[in-house]
């Protein structure tokens, strides 16, 4: 007979003890008529772990899951506790555990069942937070801090929540570059790191103070983090000793009632002392744009921190047109006066690459800014529109559209040829004056032209036009921005049009590449390889899901590759440009990984030199994944699998095994075929800092280890033993992080040929690094037989600056007899442009050619 439940008025079957639906004890199955003890009852039948330990009621059951976590998780994943609920009747309790078996965090999951089970024997979850306030002191400007914030669970269960840096920029959580709010979950105890950003301190008179704020489901707490941060006073000149913006406006204002006074100030702003000075306090210069000359460099001070009333500004022209032939140097003035007696002070840009906007030239109350047109593009007949925005005193603003109407027929003359040709000299033709003009105008006979006269001096011009004409056509089929539909300024400037690499694909679209312009020393019949080998068979991707290991391109084991519309896989997509191709790869668990292969130019070669890789994770399940990625590259110069690393800002090459941290990881790495200035041979250049991309959250140098997927520990060795075989390789790894549904991550390296002066042949030079305007570079001093205490000087042309915290001359440590060195400089770039720069030791003297770029290929 049915039974009825008196809580939810469901019935259940005869023999059922407890409601199937809330699990309400049913009538008849009490002791002595009262309440049943759900946690003490014993089961119908015992629960036995794996580890044999027997749980013979609910209580049991709760402590044993508490005590064996790992277990109990696994029970649960494989359905078993599910189905001992099922087997007790417990029809509510079998659901929860299916549930929990699906949630997307496992041990999660197994807490909320053990917050259903009908038991009070597991304490709920208490949080206990040590320490509560922390006190670091003084600190200066860019130093780094480290302190630990120790989580304790005082209860039972998972402890779960999350960590806020409130109001602390300087703070971050977790390892570099860290963020401001992490999770956590766990048992017993935790350790989360705390670190001081140094370059997000601020100097001031009051104490820096941040707030963590931790939220859990066993409390929440607040840690106070507190730092002292000294003012440091401007050190020279009529400055000195100013502790506040304030004081510098104060002094600068007394200066400026002399005019020797006014000019020493003004210099101070010029040099950009006083923008300097701003850094090193940590502060936010509040001048924005260029810095003005003369006395309106202190007026421009003065208005940004609002100590001045701005005066009114007016400008010469609303609207400017323009016109020109192809090929013509343009240029226009535009001028702007203020309506006071007061220095004035501003600048401008275009928003069209053709249109370029120079410096002002100040002079009291009015400033000139001149707009040129470096070469009128080739767009006869047609009308080309941009916009120059201005800035004056007070971000006083305007905005001045100009038209250029293009005219004329193309100019050859202005198109230089990608290489020499020879011309045919043509005579230069006698031109006589013109006659004077007479007051009354006669009809005069004209004079029959001798055409056969002419012809022989006519015939080469014409051949030479129609020849320069063939190479315009030639260069302007043959360019890449043609053939990918982009602008003709793409890669205009590249010396070489044809491939100096070349890249080559195995079936899963590992990746090799090889030097087209230098044959292998073993096997001349092939070309130079940059990797161990052609096809890439022992370089991989591999892209970690969940804690899992999967090779990318490996199907159908570990996923899929995009189709084609007939339904064929498409392991490498060749990119529009010819120099790319792209691969598609669809995990089983949902995750979409996109690399792109392209061959770009050098940004100081100006060659096709370049390997540039491109990763793209996405998250296309509709579940959270935990996803990190992995790229090793079986680094193999020329014959020789075991070259030394030259490593940015370290005295000595790497020869063996070494581990960088995020913080550790430079900007590139290099390595020499061989170890000699005056002779390099093929030098290899692996650039590890992209734009906008991700950063490298782990990078590892060393012997090339036989397992492909996820080696233990012990198979990551030095390269260099045993010394008779050599054989290096590179493992760079990114952030392995919580991915949420349509979530894209993006991240990538470059890899290929670099170029190396060393005509001294004591040392050479190199470099890397963003050399675009206002971008920071390395130039690299490599040494050969270096001396103990052997002084190297770096002299910089005007447009170059080296970073502040590098000093022009260095003097190597530590040498190491019969062991090459090398010494680095970070130096910040100027304007568009070629320099020389000079590094010198003693008599000895070396030059290298840097070129700063108005763009990178790297972004």
């Amino acid at each position: 007979m049915s039974q009825t439940c008196s809580k939810c008025a469901r019935v259940n079957p005869a023999e059922a003890a407890y409601c199937y639906f809330d699990g309400v004890a049913l009538g008849g199955h009490s002791v002595n008529g009262g309440p049943v003890n759900s946690a003490t009852q014993l089961f119908a039948n015992q629960f036995v772990f794996p580890s044999g330990r027997v749980c013979r009621n609910f209580d049991q059951l709760a402590v044993a899951c508490q005590e064996n976590w790992a277990e109990a998780v696994d029970m649960l994943q494989q359905g078993f506790l599910e189905r001992f609920m099922g087997g007790l009747g417990r029809a509510d309790l079998a659901l929860a555990a299916r549930e929990a078996a699906r949630f997307p965090d496992r041990s999660r999951g197994l807490d909320q069942l053990l917050a259903k089970l009908p038991s009070h024997v597991l304490d709920a979850p208490k949080l206990h937070i040590e320490p509560t306030e922390v006190n670091l002191g003084l600190l200066q400007i860019g130093a780094e801090r480290t302190l630990q914030l120790h989580l304790a669970n005082q209860g039972m269960r998972l402890l779960y929540g999350s960590v806020t840096c409130e109001n602390a920029p300087w703070l971050f959580l977790g390892e570099p570059p860290g963020v401001s709010q992490k999770l956590f979950q766990f048992g017993s105890e935790m350790v989360i790191p705390v670190h001081v950003r140094g370059k997000k301190l601020r100097a001031g008179v009051k104490p820096l103070e941040g707030r963590l704020v931790i939220e859990s489901n066993g409390g929440t707490a607040v840690v106070l983090v507190r730092a002292e941060v000294p003012v440091k006073p401007f050190a020279d000149g009529i400055f000195a000793g100013a502790r506040t913006p304030r004081q510098i406006a104060e002094k600068a204002k007394a200066a400026s009632k002399s005019k020797a006074g006014a000019k020493e100030a003004a210099a101070l702003f010029e040099s950009g002392a006083v923008a300097r000075w701003y850094q090193e306090n940590g502060w936010t210069y509040p001048v924005q744009g260029p810095v003005a000359e003369g006395p309106a460099a202190i007026q421009q001070f003065f208005d940004a921190l609002g100590l001045s009333k701005p005066p009114p500004v007016e400008i010469s022209e609303r609207a400017v047109k323009l016109e020109g032939k192809v090929g013509e140097n343009v240029r226009h003035i535009l001028e702007l006066k203020a309506e006071e007696k007061r220095p004035i002070y501003a600048y401008g840009n275009s928003d069209q690459a053709w249109l370029e906007v120079g410096r002002a030239k100040l002079n009291g109350r009015t400033a000139k800014i001149p707009l040129v047109i470096p070469s009128v593009p080739d767009k006869e007949g047609e009308t080309l529109q941009a916009r120059v925005k201005i800035t004056a005193n007070g971000s006083q603003r305007f905005v001045v559209p100009v038209t250029l109407s293009v005219i004329g027929s193309f100019n050859f003359g202005v198109l230089k040829p990608p290489a020499p040709v020879e011309l045919v000299r043509v005579p230069e033709p006698v031109v006589a004056p013109p006659p004077e003009p007479e007051p009354v105008p006669v009809p005069r006979r004209r004079t029959p032209i001798a055409w056969s006269k002419l012809l022989p001096h006519l015939l080469p011009v014409g051949l030479l036009l129609l020849a320069l004409l063939g190479v315009v056509l030639i260069d302007i089929l043959h360019s890449p921005a043609i053939r990918e539909g982009g602008a003709w300024v793409d890669y205009i400037d590249v010396t070489d049009r044809e491939p100096r690499i070349g890249v080559e694909f195995n079936n899963e679209s590992r990746f090799g590449i090889v030097s087209l312009r230098e044959k292998d020393e073993i096997n001349p019949d092939k070309y130079k390889r940059l990797t161990r080998f052609d096809d890439g068979r022992s370089n991989n991707t591999c892209v970690q899901i969940d804690r899992y290991d999967f090779l990318f391109g490996r199907a159908p084991a570990h996923g899929s590759w995009q189709k084609d519309r007939t339904g064929k896989p498409i392991k490498k997509e060749p990119l529009a440009s010819g120099r790319g191709w792209k691969s598609v790869f669809d995990f089983n668990e949902g995750i979409r990984a996109v690399q792109i292969v392209e061959i770009v130019p050098g940004e100081q070669t100006h060659f096709l030199d370049t390997c540039l890789v491109r990763y793209t994770l996405e998250n296309r399940s509709n579940l959270p994944h935990n996803v990190g990625i992995r790229v090793m590259i079986d680094t193999f110069i020329g014959s020789n699998d075991g070259v030394p690393f030259m490593i940015q800002g370290e005295p000595k090459l790497l020869e063996t095994m070494r581990v960088f941290s995020e913080k550790q990881v430079p900007d590139f790495i290099q390595a020499l075929e061989h170890p000699d200035p005056s002779n390099p041979g093929t030098v290899a250049m692996m650039g590890l800092k992209l734009e906008g991309k991700e950063p490298i959250t782990e990078m590892i140098i060393c012997r090339w280890p036989t397992s492909e997927v996820r080696w233990k520990p012990n198979e990551i060795k030095p390269f260099n033993e045993p010394a008779d075989e050599k054989d290096s390789c590179v493992l760079l790894y990114w952030d392995y992080r919580k991915m949420e549904p349509n979530e894209k991550r993006e991240m990538g390296f470059s890899y290929g040929l670099s170029k190396m002066s060393g005509s001294s042949g004591q040392f050479g030079i190199t470099s890397h690094g963003s050399t675009r305007p206002e971008g920071v570079f390395t130039i690299t001093a490599f040494v050969r037989n270096p001396q103990p205490n052997q002084k190297f000087r770096i002299s910089l042309p005007a447009g170059l600056m080296l970073e502040p915290t590098e000093a022009a001359e260095q003097e190597l440590t530590d040498v190491v007899k019969g062991k090459d060195a090398q010494v680095s400089w970070r130096v910040r770039a100027g304007k568009v442009g070629k320099y020389t720069v000079e590094v010198s030791s003693g008599v000895a003297k070396e030059k290298y050619d840097v070129r700063i770029n108005s763009r990178s290929y790297f972004e």
